[in-house]
């Protein structure tokens, strides 16, 4: 089998690290993966919970590639921002679900408003505005499934797809032996602390500049699309980069599909948002230090660059607050998530990233002897520059764009703002939430506005 950097796909770079085996076994060991997602009748009324399934589909789809089957309540009325007048059933489907009646045995199954036992093939999601939960257990914490954003949903549903897929392939066996949570609201405490249920949302972002739109733009998009927002016509959204859509995209961007290679990143994501009636502008020319705002561009920049180079000039394009976000490269990193906030950080890009030499490329040695092997007699530089790509998964990506947007909503309802967030999702509890010297925000959304949720005008 011939393969290249746009097509070889990211998530079998982790499998072929992990079991060191050639690029066909991996894909092969990614076909015989299987996940259920079985759905209680809250499901029918929670907002939360529905975004957290349709993400899981949107994720599950592209990582557990023999089969995704859906158990859910006939005619479930959709919640969430969705074009067109469909059910949520419709939604499942058309995201790439396979709704039937009764689930496989023997299959994982991830359980969403489905309170009860929980045995040792299944775990039960738990979400609200700002609280994430996985439990392994019956139990029966003391969160409600309430709630009217998304955020908390998306990172839930991506969350426990990602342990899922851990304990099938064999990457970590123990990674859905314990329960876990996040509070988006307060990552610092405990997620069941009273101080992290967090508030009801009135307020959204105006304006975005989205700075890159592969794996992990293409995930604030799919947190932004999701939002409630009362009149998406308000609200303007700038698209910058460069690149087309290539095969390999498909298993880490949320908005890419098989049948979009060859199209431009930035008339893809132009098209999804304004089916789902935003206003979309854009620019197809690298960010670089070139790149100045100007007149009534967005004053709120959303990162989702892949080197830390290319983040150098953030401080200097005129942006009143910039969220950055990043990911680890290989198997035992791809799951790390990182996020800063500038201008006004403890350190600014130039000392974070400005000693990393452009030029050079981190190269996993491991895919790199696999490729050589299996290329034997090809030009070395295949397998040197693929060696070179990230492992990358479409559900780590998902938890990072919510982390991102819950910071944005957070500072436009008096929380915290924080410098500094780093976490590894295999360890969740071992995360570093370090606050702002300002300890909150003060004038960062004021010249990019604000509009109403739909939560604030009744609608939802």
């Amino acid at each position: 089998m011939k393969i290249s950097t746009d097509s070889i796909n990211r998530l079998s770079l982790g499998i072929m690290e992990k079991h060191q085996c050639s690029p066909e076994e991996a894909i092969v060991k990614l076909r015989s993966l299987n996940l259920n997602l079985d759905c209680g009748d809250e499901i029918k009324t929670s907002l939360p919970l529905q975004a957290a399934l349709v993400t899981a589909v949107n994720t599950a789809k592209r990582a557990f590639l023999g089969s995704l089957s859906v158990r859910m309540p006939g005619n479930t009325p959709c919640l969430l921002r969705w074009p067109g007048d469909i059910s949520l059933n419709e939604v499942v489907t058309q995201l790439g679900g396979t709704i039937i009646d009764e689930l496989p045995s023997g299959t994982f199954t991830l359980c969403f408003g489905l309170p009860g036992t929980i045995d040792h093939l299944s775990m039960r999601v738990v979400c609200n505005n700002w609280q994430v939960g996985v439990l392994v257990q019956a139990e029966n914490p003391e969160i409600s499934s309430t709630g009217d954003i998304p955020t908390a949903g998306i990172f839930a549903g991506a969350y426990s797809v990602f342990l899922a897929f851990l304990r099938s392939t064999g990457i970590h066996l123990a990674a859905c032996d314990e329960s876990k949570g996040i509070s988006l609201w307060r990552p610092d405490l405990h997620w069941l602390d009273g101080k992290a249920k967090g508030p009801h949302v009135e307020f959204l972002p105006a304006q975005y500049w989205l700075l890159g739109l592969g794996h992990l733009g293409q995930a604030y998009l799919w947190n932004i699309g999701l939002l409630p927002y009362a009149s998406p016509g308000q609200v303007k959204i700038l698209l910058q980069d460069d690149d087309k859509v290539v095969e390999a995209n498909w298993s880490a961007g949320l908005l890419s599909e098989k049948s979009h290679q060859g199209i431009m990143k930035t008339r893809l994501c132009a098209q999804w948002l304004e089916k789902r009636g935003f206003l979309t502008s854009i620019t197809e020319r690298r960010f670089n230090q070139h790149t100045r705002r100007i007149q009534d561009e967005p004053f709120l920049a959303l990162c989702g660059f892949d080197s830390g180079p290319s983040r150098l000039p953030l401080e200097d394009a005129g942006y009143d607050l910039i969220v950055e976000s990043g990911l680890g490269n290989s198997l035992p990193t791809f799951d790390m998530i990182s996020l800063h906030t500038f201008p006004g950080a403890d350190k600014t890009p130039t000392e974070l990233w400005g000693d990393i030499d452009p030029a050079k490329i981190d190269i996993n040695e491991t895919i790199y002897n696999i490729l050589r092997k299996a290329e034997e007699g090809e030009c070395g530089i295949i397998p040197l520059t693929i060696a070179g790509k990230a492992v990358s998964a479409s559900f780590v990506g998902a938890c990072s764009g919510a982390m991102v947007v819950a910071e944005l909503l957070r500072g436009l309802h008096g929380g915290m703002r924080y410098d500094k967030i780093m976490m590894h999702l295999r360890d969740l509890d071992n995360r570093k939430a370090l606050l702002h010297k300002s300890g909150g925000y003060l004038y960062e959304h004021s010249r990019n506005g604000f509009v109403q949720s739909a939560t604030r005008t009744g609608l939802v």
